[in-house]
This record gives C-alpha cells, sequence and structure tokens, in this order.
C-alpha cells in the first residue's frame, strides 16, 4: 500500500488542474484516473470556450470562480504552453426583447467583474465578425472570453504536476474507498492508496466515489450534448466565439473557432440517465445545424468531418451551481462536483479553492522552493519556419517523416507524444496530443501508422494499442505479414 497526504479521483481538467496546484507544497499528492488518459472524459466533449463569466448569479460558486479563473488564462498559457486564444465572444440580439435580456446578462456581468463587457451595435459587431448573421441588432460583447483545447490544458497540468512530484495513474478506477482511522484506504483493480485527504472530482461518477463512503450529499446526472466539427476548408474564418440568448438551463447552441483553425457548432442540451451515453442523433444534428444558421448563416452543412457528444456532470437540487465542499460527515473527504459550464474557464480557480478547503481542514501547505510553474510546449512542426524544420531535422530525421498528412503531423512529433511526462498510451492519446487524426480523412491514411509507432515505443504488440478506452482494440489477433 502506498502512503499519501492527498489522493485526487478524477484526471479531468479540474482534477489535474487541483493536482498542479497541490504539486506546489511539500506534501505527497497522487491522481487516480479511471480512463487511460488524462482529460479523456467530460474534458475532451466540450466546445473548449474559456467563457467571460456574465452567465452565472454573483452569489453561486460559478458566480465567484468563473472570472477569477478565466483571468487566469493568459499567464497560465504562456507557463505551460499551451494554446489559448482572446477571441472574446458575442451573446446575439435580434430584436428589442433580445436587447433587453442583454442589458441583464450585462449588469450581472459587471456585477461578476467581467473586465470591459459591453453591447455594441450592428456596426461594431460587424467589425468584429464580419460572418455574424446580417439580421442580427445587437450583441453582449465580451473581450476576456477565449477558447482552448481542453484535454490540451488537462494534459499540460499534468504533465506540470508529475514533473513537480505529483504521481499519476492512470486505468486505474477507484472500486472502493474506506476511512479507517484517520486515513482513507483507495482500493482500485489494481493496487491500494493509503491518504489522509480525498479530493473527489470524479465527473459524472463523483456521486459513485462520495456513496463508498455512505456520502449522499449529492446526486449527479449527466446533461448530454452534441457537437459537430467543420473542416478547415470551410469558406469562413470566425474571427469570435457567437452564442444565442440563453435558456435556464444551457448556453444555446453557439458557433466557435478552434485554435486550429476549424470550427465547431454546440452543444445541444438533455438530460440523460446514461453516464456512459455519448451516442449522436439525427434530430441533435439537424438542432445543432440550424442553431449554427442563425448566427452565421455561411455554414457550411457539407463540410462537417466529424459529430461527437459529451456530458456534464449536473449536480441535481443544488441550483445548477458546482458542488464543492468538505464532508461534514466524514472527515478529510472533499467533493469537487457538478463540474459543468464554466468548468474549464473556472478550473484553475477552483483549484486554488480547494487547496483553501484543504487548509482549513488541516493539511499543513508549506511552499516548496524548487517548484516549477513552467513546462516546455511539445514541438508543433506545422507552425516552424522552413530554416526551423530543415535544422530540426537535421538532428532527428523523424522529424522528417509525415504520419498525418491532413495535419502535417511527424513521426517524430508522434514520438514525443508517447515519451514526455503522462505521455500518450493510446491511438487518441496521441490525437489529443500531437492532432493526428483529427484531419479531414478522420485518421483513415494515419492510424495504422500511429498504431505501429505506439506499438514500438510502448513495447507492446499491435494488438494490445486500444484506440481511447480500456478493451477498445483496433487489432484483434495476428496481422498479414
Amino acid at each position: 500500500m502506498q502512503d499519501y497526504d492527498v489522493v485526487v479521483i478524477g484526471g479531468g481538467i479540474v482534477g489535474t488542474a487541483v493536482a498542479r496546484e497541490l504539486s506546489k507544497y511539500k506534501i505527497k499528492t497522487a491522481l487516480l484516473e479511471s480512463k487511460l488518459d488524462v482529460g479523456a472524459g467530460t474534458t475532451k466533449g466540450n466546445g473548449g470556450v474559456v467563457h467571460a463569466g456574465y452567465d452565472p448569479a454573483p452569489s453561486t460558486l460559478k458566480g465567484k470562480l468563473n472570472v477569477k479563473g478565466n483571468l487566469m488564462y493568459p499567464k497560465l498559457s504562456k507557463n505551460l504552453g499551451f494554446n489559448f486564444k482572446n477571441t472574446g465572444s458575442f451573446v446575439v440580439g435580434f430584436n428589442d426583447d433580445d436587447l433587453a435580456y442583454l442589458k441583464k446578462l450585462l449588469e450581472n456581468g459587471k456585477r461578476n467583474g467581467v473586465p470591459n463587457i459591453r453591447i455594441i451595435s450592428q456596426d461594431e459587431m460587424r467589425k468584429i465578425e464580419p460572418n455574424i448573421n446580417p439580421d442580427a441588432k445587437y450583441a453582449l460583447y465580451a473581450p476576456s472570453a477565449g477558447i482552448v483545447e481542453p484535454f490540451e490544458v488537462a494534459i499540460a497540468f499534468a504533465e506540470n504536476a508529475f514533473e513537480n512530484g505529483c504521481e499519476i495513474f492512470r486505468g486505474q478506477e477507484v472500486v472502493g474507498i474506506e476511512k479507517i482511522g484517520n486515513d482513507f484506504v483507495i482500493t482500485t483493480p489494481k493496487s491500494q492508496y493509503r491518504s489522509r485527504y480525498v479530493v473527489n472530482a470524479a465527473g459524472v461518477y463523483a456521486d459513485k466515489i462520495a456513496n463508498m463512503l455512505k456520502i449522499h450529499d449529492y446526486t449527479i446526472k449527466p446533461r448530454h450534448g452534441s457537437l459537430l466539427i467543420f473542416d478547415k476548408s470551410m469558406d469562413i474564418d470566425l474571427n469570435t466565439v457567437m452564442f444565442p440568448i440563453p435558456s435556464s438551463h444551457t448556453k444555446g447552441i453557439a458557433v466557435i473557432p478552434t485554435i486550429a483553425g476549424n470550427i465547431i457548432i454546440g452543444s445541444t442540451a438533455e438530460m440523460v440517465e446514461d453516464k456512459e451515453d455519448t451516442s449522436t442523433k439525427k434530430d441533435e444534428i439537424d438542432q445543432l445545424l440550424n442553431g449554427a444558421k442563425l448566427l452565421a448563416p455561411k455554414i457550411n452543412p457539407r463540410k462537417v468531418i466529424r459529430e461527437f457528444a459529451g456530458l456534464r456532470p449536473v449536480a441535481i437540487d443544488n441550483n445548477d451551481d458546482f458542488y464543492i465542499g468538505a464532508s461534514k460527515d466524514v472527515r478529510g473527504f472533499i467533493s469537487v462536483a457538478g463540474i459543468q459550464s464554466p468548468g474549464v474557464a473556472a478550473s484553475p480557480a477552483i483549484a486554488e479553492y480547494v487547496r483553501d478547503i484543504l487548509s482549513n481542514e488541516g493539511l499543513e501547505l508549506k511552499e516548496k522552493s524548487d517548484f516549477n510553474e513552467y513546462r516546455q510546449a511539445p514541438v508543433d512542426f506545422s507552425e516552424l519556419s522552413e530554416e526551423e524544420k530543415n535544422n530540426l531535422i537535421k538532428k532527428d530525421p523523424k522529424y522528417g517523416q509525415i504520419v498525418c498528412r491532413c495535419e502535417y503531423v511527424t513521426e517524430g512529433e508522434i514520438i514525443n507524444s508517447i515519451r514526455r511526462p503522462v505521455g500518450a498510451l493510446t491511438i487518441d492519446g496521441v490525437k489529443r496530443r500531437t492532432r493526428a487524426g483529427m484531419g479531414r480523412c478522420q485518421s483513415g491514411f494515419c492510424q495504422h501508422k500511429v498504431l505501429s509507432i505506439l506499438s514500438r515505443e510502448l513495447n507492446l504488440p499491435k494488438d494490445r494499442i486500444a484506440l481511447d478506452e480500456k478493451d477498445s482494440n483496433i487489432v484483434f489477433g495476428p496481422l498479414k505479414q
């Protein structure tokens, strides 16, 4: 049995942010993730908007943590080497009723401390976003909003946490927790871990983890959301994120530019019971396309290259808010539950909030003198100058071998993604780190090459390499030579 001061359960963007925050201190910390990669659950199933913070009520945890987290992203992006683009966002109005609602959002945003938020009219809207619906009359403009690839952020948090001493275990589903004296004993199919404190950031399974200790303070139900990704060859480029007038439980179908140059539209919102239901349906796709055309009529449905879905964990009967706090009944157990939108934006602020809860619960936090807040970003070969490319190929010829033609990803980048701290173990793990397989052909030409590289680098036969989830093997049995 291994002993820790804190065990974080869940390796999404929030769990990895907490792990990184705790790695600043002289404590022994571990992160347990049930999947084969960090950022592979709820974190990968959303549009990647770093919301400005005009939506949540000021009295809520969302209201307190959204803006704070949003404002942390520029520095985090620079220090940790992940991509963040400050695009700003619009909430688009078409009539006087919409304008009245935008004014309410404006006042709410000001109370939350959203910087430079304002309502703009048609001329300014079109200067910022030429492809907006010409019938749009008003927009609530929040310049501090931005976009990220959420799984890239989670990977960056995890790598930096690992390099600062946090141990990270993947493929470790928690199947039992006991409180024995002052310690927790956490059981997975492979091992046991003893810890003085537990941070439960298990996403849609947070209530299941809590129930293991007979804690029934909240129930988590998934809100299913489908999204569409468009090819980079779309005839329009977007400069900003656009939302419709929101409903009581969702921000509506948004049109979102991505870091890589694609466009995403999403998401739908439907409460479901199945915590593994990431299916997509035709009526959802129709809903997405119709919603997108309301904001950007030039969206071309023929350019869709992928549909996918995510599950947002909703804490039922909690006023649609985050549920973050220490258990009153089981000392040392901290719940970080119901982290739906704006969870991406709020994640670094949530990490600091959890740190303070742990301190209040009795965990002594002494800062490390040697904490390294920086992470070296991986090479993106496609972004290098010709001179830089040639110099890199001279040092390592594998950077001269293109594996993914759509996204221009080299063998050298794929090898690096596997060898890095908390490196890729699966085909989709490589994809999330390098974009190999994210292009127009959706890995039709490169998947077998990535499979071969993983097999070689991990010293595993090809029939033991997973697509993403456990038992999602691509190959069954010997291959024809």
